[in-house]
């Protein structure tokens, strides 16, 4: 979408101790920490790019091992070829040692070894990006895509797989970290492969034909792909819910599904209603409205801090609203039923001999495991369900911070409609002002557990860290319970004792610090989860931008999710509604390839089916920016 040119991009994969990355073990980071972080993008502007550590160079490399000019990479119609200009340098490409004096061509996806950085060239192939030389702005799409890696193990270029990978990337093939491999093509059956034979030899009457063998019919059809509109469900859900379930199973579910949420919210409102009703002849109609705007405010503000953080790879905004309806509806009635047996039990199990604290506790201790199990049944249920849209911790955050905001909407109201107006300044600055991402921050901390799962191979961190994130949520919950409800009984028991009041307004404002703190660990958590989407688009898609089915300006744009947001309201602003959909629906596509290629890499089975996520992704990329460039010169 942007104007300038960007003939392809150099990306800065890691920086090594050594001269020689064959026999380099140690970060360059650990003695000069000024150094660039892993996996940046360079655009490449023009035809000839620098590179070295003078100020005057193109690509600037802080590195010690490297010259004030080091290289320079040439695009002409030969291709990409990098010139060593200096005996001493050390410039490889792949495994090959370019001498000083000389040159070598670089194809798209080669390795580049600059004294001790490794970069990678992240360009078009070879003819897409003589067209561009040409004038041609607009790269054209392949419509068969060749996979970087054979079945035989060997590249586009000739070279194997392995001669691709550094030691840095062997080590993160083998703990299932990012890696620019796919998966190689399967084989057609050799009934079929004979057919064809016979198809190419001329032979194509049905006697010639492979009879094939009589058996049972399968037990379940191949999963197809349809195009959906800018509005419906995207590429991922369309493959996210088994295919072994069948439609009719599928339609059963969610008439389920649709059927409790109808009861729940009937049975909400209803109770709501009485609460209500109460309120109003009670406090008369000013005190009913304001019960009924005023817990909107912290669930619209957790909204908008949602849609703020939310900035990859997007969740659908169905998706979105039912983790908000799990909280503000369904939630709800299994909360208050077991909460007010249990509460009532723990009453006549401890009498009146109970101190206030041990009661305080018991209460805390059940709102926290009661409160925490039925919203983080909801995040459960949509990573069971749902696991090709739960990608990684931003998103078990996303979900878990909107199934909070519900469900304290709703709380929120039966606290201020159950209480009388001398008690409105305390519950809004306790529960508004102090206390809006409360209920977000517990179920975060298991949502944030949970996406932990997508990271990993490794069994017991799969098993241990949902589980700590669950047990920080009950934690958290139950400490904040048991200290409201310990002040609350101590001011109904001495109200006018002046130290009880000084100790409960100190316990009352230090009972946000234990969330407070969680959420400053949840904010880091998630800077570094926001950092590793963008790692993903940056190495999964670089073999998009070669195939073409990326552009290099895409590819840079991805990357930077403001500039991205901004080019998406530019859009807006000068095509309209229609094309900002399209757009965005692009953008959103090129992403959702991203992570698929990188959830296939983290061990993800291929979908049942003649037709895998991969693919669907990039028919609808090609289609969406046919539809673009219709839009567009229909503007013209």
């Amino acid at each position: 979408m942007s104007v300038n040119r960007n003939y392809g991009a150099l990306r800065v994969v890691r920086v090594y101790s050594g001269r020689s990355h064959a026999n380099a073990t140690t970060s360059l980071h650990e003695k000069y920490p000024w150094l660039p972080e892993e996996r940046l993008v360079h655009l490449l502007t023009h035809r000839v790019t620098t590179i070295g550590r003078a100020l005057s160079s193109d690509l600037i490399l802080v590195d010690p091992t490297v010259s004030r000019e080091h290289a320079r990479l040439v695009l002409d119609e030969q291709g990409w070829r990098v010139y060593n200009l200096s005996e001493q340098n050390v410039v490889r490409v792949n495994h090959h040692l370019v001498p000083g004096g000389s040159s070598f061509p670089v194809q798209p996806q080669d390795l580049l070894l600059i004294g001790s950085t490794v970069l990678q060239l992240i360009a078009p192939q070879q003819g897409m990006a003589m067209a561009d030389l040409n004038g041609n702005t607009s790269l054209p799409l392949l419509s068969n895509l060749h996979p970087l890696v054979s079945a035989n193990g060997t590249s586009t270029d000739g070279h194997s797989a392995d001669e691709h990978l550094t030691d840095g990337h062997k080590n993160n093939v083998a703990q299932g970290q990012l890696s620019m491999l796919t998966v190689p093509p399967t084989q057609p059956p050799a009934a079929v492969q004979e057919y064809q034979e016979l198809v190419s030899a001329g032979n194509t009457d049905e006697d010639a034909a492979v009879a094939l063998p009589e058996q049972e019919a399968a037990d379940l059809f191949a999963q197809s792909w349809d195009e959906e509109n800018l509005l419906g469900i995207g590429v991922t859900m369309q493959f996210a819910l088994s295919q072994r379930l069948g439609s009719r199973m599928r339609w059963l579910i969610a008439g389920i599904g649709l059927a409790i949420l109808l009861v729940c919210a009937m049975l909400t409102l209803v109770l709501n209603s009485l609460i209500g009703i109460s309120t109003f002849s009670r406090e008369g109609p000013l005190s009913l409205l304001a019960t009924l705007t005023i817990p909107l405010i912290p669930a619209l503000g957790i909204s908008l801090l949602i849609n703020f953080v939310d900035r990859f790879e997007r969740e659908p905004w169905f998706l979105r609203l039912a983790a908000f309806l799990w909280g503000a509806i369904i939630a709800i009635l299994p909360t208050i039923f077991i909460e007010t047996n249990v509460d009532a039990f723990i009453t006549s199990m401890l009498g009146s001999s109970a101190g206030t604290m041990q009661q305080a506790l018991l209460k805390g201790l059940n709102a926290g495991i009661t409160e925490e199990t039925v919203k983080g049944l909801g995040l459960l249920l949509l990573f069971l369900a749902l696991r090709d849209e739960f990608d990684n911790v931003t998103d078990g955050i996303v979900y878990g911070a909107l199934i909070g905001a519900g469900f304290a909407m709703v709380e929120n109201f039966i606290y201020f409609a159950s209480s009388s107006k001398n008690e409105f300044v305390v519950l809004f600055v306790g529960r508004i002002v102090l206390g809006w991402l409360s209920h977000s921050t517990f179920t975060v901390c298991f949502g944030a557990g949970l996406g932990y799962i997508r990271h990993t191979r490794v069994r017991w961190r799969q098993i241990v860290f949902p589980l700590l994130g669950y047990l920080c949520a009950i934690g958290l919950h139950t400490v904040f319970d048991f200290v409201n409800n310990f002040v609350t009984q101590l001011l109904v028991t001495a109200p006018t004792n002046a130290t009880v009041a000084s100790f409960s307004l100190v316990a009352i404002f230090g009972d946000y610090i234990p969330p407070f703190i969680a959420q400053m660990i949840i904010i880091y958590i998630l800077i570094k989860s926001l950092g590793h989407e963008a790692a993903v688009i940056r190495e999964f898609l670089a073999s998009e931008v070669s195939s073409g089915v990326v552009t290099v300006d895409e590819y840079a744009l991805l990357q930077k999710s403001f500039a991205r947001t901004k080019e998406e309201r530019r859009v807006l602003r000068r095509y309209g509604i229609k094309q900002w959909l399209h757009v965005r629906a692009l953008y959103q596509t090129q992403i959702g390839l991203a992570f698929r290629k990188w959830h296939v890499s983290m061990g993800d089975k291929p979908k049942l089916g003649y037709v895998q996520p991969e693919d669907a992704y990039r028919r609808r990329i090609k289609r969406l920016r046919q539809e673009i460039a219709v839009a567009k010169e229909a503007e013209k």
